[in-house]
C-alpha cells in the first residue's frame, strides 16, 4: 500500500494542502478558505468540522485513506500558546492523524524559504509574526498575539493604521498627506464630519475592505509623502527589533549564513521598497559580523509543511529543491 505525506498552511484568509508521496513527487493540492479558530463563528467546532471536510475530500479525490498518511505538518495560524497548541492536537488525533507536526504557520516560511531549514521568517500578510528556528532546533515566536504583542504590520492593523491617520488629520491637527484626499474619495465623501458615517457604510454594504486600505500606504510612500514613509519606517524598526532579539535568542553561529525569510502578501508583493529595505538595513545595522541573506519567498508557505513531513519521515533534509520546484507554480 502506498503511504503519503501531507503539509497543511491554514490561514485567517485561505488555507492550502498539499499531497505528496514518500519520495516526495506531487499527487495534489487544494485550497479553503479562512481556518483559524480565532476567526471563525464557531471556534475550535468549526475548525475541527471544515478541516476534516478539507483533507477527506482531497484525499478521496485521489483515492487515499487517513492511515496511507505516514506523515503530516501543519502550520496553523492560531496556534500561538501552549493550550490552543494542546486542543488542536486532540482534535488532529480525532481526525486519525497519527505522526504530524503542529506550529504556528509563520514557522513554515522557513524551511519553505531556506535550503537548511534554519532561519528567521518575517511575516506580513493579514497579520504580523516572526517565527525563527536555529541549529539546535530551537524555535521562537515573537508577535501575532493580538493586543499582547500589538504587532504595527499586516494588512489588517496598516490598513487600520491608514484610516486612523486620515482621521487624525481631520480632527487632531495631524500632518497633512496624500491618504486624506484618496480615501475621502474614495468614500464619497465632501463633507469631513461625514467621515464616520461613510467609513461604516461602506463596510457594511462592502463596498471597503479596510485592510485593503494599507495599499495606500505603498502608493503614497510613491508619491513621498512623508506621512506614509515614516508609518512605513515605524513598521520596519518593529520588525527589524524582533529579527534583532530573535538573533540574540536563538543560535545562529556568525561563521554561518542567516537566511531571512520575507513571506506574506505585504512583504511579497511590497509595492514600494522602503518597508523591506529599512528592516535589511536596521537589522545589518545592529548585527554587525553576521553573514545575512535576504529572500522573499516565492512558493507558497505549505511546502515547508510538506518539507518538514518529508524531512521528519525519512530522517534527511534532501526535499528543499524538488519540492519547492513542484509547488512554485501552483
Amino acid at each position: 500500500m502506498s503511504e503519503y505525506v501531507i503539509g497543511i498552511d491554514i490561514g485567517a484568509t485561505k488555507s492550502h494542502l498539499a499531497v505528496f508521496n514518500t519520495a516526495g513527487t506531487f499527487v495534489d493540492f487544494g485550497r479553503w478558505g479562512p481556518l483559524n479558530h480565532e476567526t471563525l463563528p464557531g471556534s475550535y467546532s468549526q475548525f475541527e468540522d471544515e478541516l476534516e471536510r478539507f483533507i477527506s475530500g482531497l484525499l478521496s479525490k485521489n483515492n487515499i485513506s487517513i492511515k496511507q498518511i505516514a506523515n503530516a505538518a501543519l502550520g496553523v495560524a492560531g496556534v500561538d500558546t501552549k493550550h490552543q497548541h494542546c486542543i488542536i492536537s486532540e482534535i488532529l488525533k480525532k481526525l486519525g492523524f497519527g505522526k504530524s507536526t503542529l506550529v504556528n504557520d509563520a514557522f513554515l516560511g522557513v524551511p519553505a524559504g531556506s535550503p537548511t531549514g534554519i532561519g528567521i521568517n518575517a511575516l506580513n500578510g493579514t497579520g504580523c509574526t516572526l517565527a525563527g528556528i536555529d541549529k539546535e532546533g530551537k524555535m521562537l515566536q515573537i508577535g501575532g498575539v493580538g493586543y499582547v504583542s500589538a504587532d504595527p504590520g499586516g494588512g489588517s492593523i496598516m490598513g487600520q493604521k491608514v484610516v486612523s491617520t486620515v482621521f487624525s488629520e481631520l480632527f487632531r491637527k495631524g500632518k497633512p498627506t496624500c491618504m486624506t484626499p484618496a480615501l475621502l474619495k474614495k468614500l464619497g465623501v465632501e463633507n469631513k464630519f461625514d467621515f464616520v458615517d461613510k467609513i461604516y457604510e461602506n463596510i457594511d454594504n462592502g463596498d471597503l475592505d479596510v485592510a485593503a486600505c494599507n495599499k495606500m500606504l505603498f502608493e503614497a510612500a510613491h508619491e513621498n509623502d512623508e506621512v506614509a514613509s515614516d508609518i512605513l519606517k515605524d513598521i520596519a524598526i518593529s520588525y527589524a527589533n524582533g529579527i534583532s532579539c530573535m538573533i540574540e535568542e536563538l543560535t545562529f553561529p556568525r561563521n554561518e549564513e542567516l537566511c531571512i525569510v520575507f513571506s506574506g502578501s505585504v512583504f511579497v508583493k511590497s509595492e514600494h521598497p522602503l518597508l523591506i529595505d529599512t528592516v535589511m538595513e536596521r537589522v545589518n545595522q545592529d548585527n554587525p559580523g553576521y553573514c545575512i541573506k535576504y529572500t522573499r519567498l516565492n512558493v507558497p508557505p505549505v511546502a515547508g509543511a510538506v518539507i518538514w513531513a518529508l524531512n521528519i519521515l525519512n530522517g534527511r533534509n534532501i526535499y528543499y529543491d524538488t519540492v519547492c520546484a513542484q509547488l512554485k507554480h501552483i
